[in-house]
């Protein structure tokens, strides 16, 4: 007769072959979602003296994925995430990016670049990048927007939109305008028609830092920059606030370039073209050490216009 503890014994050899493998799976199944969870906040502040660290002067800090920008933004400041490169128009300038990439994502827009190292940092996977043909920037024309590099008017009427370096800054709120800067040219003609820095989103809700420059309601909004030295090409993107332009409603708005009032070229925003690059070469102009360059933005119909631009030279 066989005892209950030999049968006992019996019943757990024969459920051991399960057992084993169960558990085996069960281990596997709890490294894969622990891997797969993303950093938590005590995670991303204590890679902050990592990236400092690693982050060379002048080089793009680059999130990937991008859903997690707001996290980096948090624990890595304006010190290490300033938001003119949060704002960058594009990559091209940089001649190097540090990539702080998680759960076995990359950047796409850093896919020409590359790789020159990497280090696994925890839950993080830090990469340097270079880029292989960085755009050598002459002259920005978003970093220099004020007085008396620029001066900005109306056409039609003539109406000069002075600068005012204290104004109260407004934010339009979720689905209003996007925020309108301090420090700006202000029009006559009301509040939307001023001339300043500010962040926009684009199609892909991405910011974008570029100048605000809604038409006026009838002739030209001239921005003119004094003493601009040029390189052969004017590089810029042109934009509208895309909770505005989705609706695809809008009429189209024109950004005419002109340099010691030559057009070099006009640039059409129709919506629905999200954040639009354009290259200008500059023919007869190019490499002038001192030129005066005006960007003249008009449409048949100013409502809703929230148009937005940047340009370089280069």
């Amino acid at each position: 007769m066989t005892s209950p503890s030999t049968s006992l014994a019996r019943t757990l050899r024969r459920w051991a072959f399960v057992a084993i493998p169960a558990a085996g799976v069960l281990e596997l199944g709890l490294h894969l979602f622990f891997a797969s969870r993303p950093p938590t906040p005590a995670q991303w502040d204590s890679l902050r003296e990592v990236v400092k660290a690693e982050k060379r002067d002048g080089e793009l800090l680059v999130v990937a994925p991008h859903w997690a920008d707001p996290e980096a933004r948090r624990a890595f400041g304006d010190e290490l995430l300033p938001m003119r490169d949060e704002g960058r128009p594009d990559e091209s300038r940089y001649a190097s990016a540090l990539e702080v990439s998680m759960l076995g994502e990359h950047a796409p827009e850093l896919s020409a670049f590359r790789e020159v190292s990497r280090q696994n940092v925890g839950k993080f996977h830090l990469r340097h990048l270079e880029n292989p043909k960085p755009a050598k920037v002459l002259y920005d024309f978003v970093d220099n927007a004020r007085p008396p590099l620029v001066d900005v008017r109306g056409t039609e009427p003539q109406m000069a939109c002075p600068f005012n370096p204290h104004a109260v800054v407004q934010a339009g709120g979720l689905g209003g305008h996007p925020t309108f800067a301090r420090e700006r040219f202000e029009c006559p003609a009301g509040v939307f028609f001023n001339v300043g820095e500010t962040i926009i989103a684009d199609e892909n809700f991405r910011p974008r830092r570029c100048l605000w420059a809604h038409p006026l309601a009838r002739g030209e909004l001239v921005v003119r920059y004094h003493n601009v030295p040029l390189g052969s090409v004017i590089h810029g993107h042109s934009g509208m606030y895309w909770i505005i332009e989705r609706e695809l409603r809008g009429a189209p708005v024109l950004l005419t370039i002109r340099v010691d009032g030559d057009t070099i070229d006009r640039v059409t925003h129709v919506d629905g073209d999200g954040w639009k690059a354009f290259e200008l070469p500059l023919g007869s102009h190019a490499n002038k050490p001192a030129a005066e360059v005006e960007f003249a933005v008009s449409s048949p119909n100013h409502r809703d216009r929230h148009f937005c631009f940047e340009a370089d030279t280069r």
